[in-house]
């Protein structure tokens, strides 16, 4: 039996007087309920679930529907006490690093679009979450054995919700790019079907990767990553006014990365896939600021910070092309893929794709301006 944490009763108290106060003062509740409806999604569940599994440390997670019960687990971290009260809060989140989509701490509310009660289970808790009081813990007495995971359950109200659910995760298992972005996470159980990712060692450049699926490991995809990064004041003060910090509050914004997909479609991520699906021939990955819906990204030409993030990825695939170039211990053949990095787009376009791509193409074409790119048959 698994016995209660000593700090479970002291957060449950603190969530327990919130709802009081919101239940008496409506006009004090009303962007709390209005916000914890805009996330009730089911196509949202798994992915903001893989990202908490990510951030435990995970390396592998498994999903799979029961008869009618939804069922997450991963092989990451147990809560620590900061993490479960971050849990019991709305409107707030403890997450300080950048490349991560638990934006106001509404991550795992999500998963009340599958239902009205969910349940956590870990090797040190045993809660339930209920809808009317979303944040407040209630603990579940059992006699079952201690899990040796985090695991999820949630039963699923209706068949529509099924339906949407199953949809997502046959997307997950036919688009799977997004695992290479997780820090640890690079296996994804569903049911009986499985995607990880395989290294086949490193890149022809520095700070890149050859990496296969399971399932096809004869197409491989070149990963490469940026080095850390200080983010410019301008994004530091966008940063803040989206996630609504007060000035006087202290809060550090690590150094980041951003991450190119040689092979893939042109499509932009924040981890998980957006709806930005650029004529780039790679896709890339960076803390982008998003659209309120999570759908896209804010638009560049108001946005510095994601002005800031595409020119940076269009100066990484510069890089990465002029240091595959000069590789004189490659074949010309292999040197010449390095090509495959020239952007070729519409500058005219003027919709967000177009704006994206034209950005990462200027950049691109700066950073070459006065290198030697022209590669000749005698290998200079």
């Amino acid at each position: 039996m698994i016995k209660r944490p000593e700090y479970f009763e002291r957060i449950r108290k603190k969530a327990e007087q919130r709802w009081v106060q919101l239940e008496q003062d409506p006009e004090l509740a009303g962007p709390w309920h209005q916000l914890f409806k805009q996330v009730q999604s089911p196509r949202h569940v798994v992915s903001e679930l893989l990202q908490n599994a990510d951030d435990a440390g995970a390396t592998e997670a498994y999903i799979d529907i029961i008869n009618g019960e939804f069922i997450f687990s991963h092989n990451g971290e147990d809560f620590t006490e900061e993490h479960f009260a971050s849990l019991c809060r709305f409107g707030y989140s403890n997450k300080r690093a950048l490349h991560t989509i638990g934006f106001r701490g509404i991550g795992f509310k999500s998963t009340f679009s599958l239902g009205d009660e969910v349940r956590l289970f870990t090797p040190t808790l045993s809660v339930a979450f209920y809808r009317k009081r979303f944040t407040e813990p209630v603990w579940i007495e059992q006699k079952k054995n201690i899990p040796c995971c985090t695991e999820i359950r949630v039963r699923i109200k209706d068949e529509y919700r099924q339906r949407e659910l199953e949809k997502n995760l046959r997307e997950w298992m036919k688009s799977s790019a997004s695992l290479l972005f997780f820090r640890s996470l690079r296996c994804l159980r569903i049911g009986q079907q499985e995607v990880r990712w395989i290294s086949k060692g490193t890149g022809p450049v520095e700070n890149s990767e050859w990496m296969v699926l399971s399932s096809n490991q004869e197409t491989k995809y070149l990963v490469l990553r940026s080095e850390p990064e200080n983010f410019p004041d301008e994004a530091l003060n966008e940063i803040r006014q989206e996630r609504m910090l007060s000035t006087g509050e202290e809060v550090s914004f690590p150094p980041c990365r951003v991450e190119i997909i040689l092979g893939m479609e042109g499509r932009l991520f924040v981890i998980l896939p957006t709806g930005v699906k650029t004529d780039l021939p790679f896709a890339c990955n960076a803390p982008f600021i998003q659209d309120p819906a999570r759908v896209k990204i804010k638009d560049p030409e108001i946005s510095p910070t994601n002005r800031w993030l595409l020119k940076r990825v269009g100066k990484l695939a510069a890089k990465g092309m002029l240091a595959w170039l000069r590789r004189e211990d490659m074949t010309l053949d292999s040197r010449c893929k390095a090509y495959t990095f020239l952007p070729d787009v519409n500058c005219d376009d003027n919709c967000l794709e177009g704006a994206c791509a034209r950005i990462v193409k200027e950049a691109f074409e700066e950073s070459i301006q006065n290198e030697h790119f022209l590669l000749t048959e005698e290998g200079t």
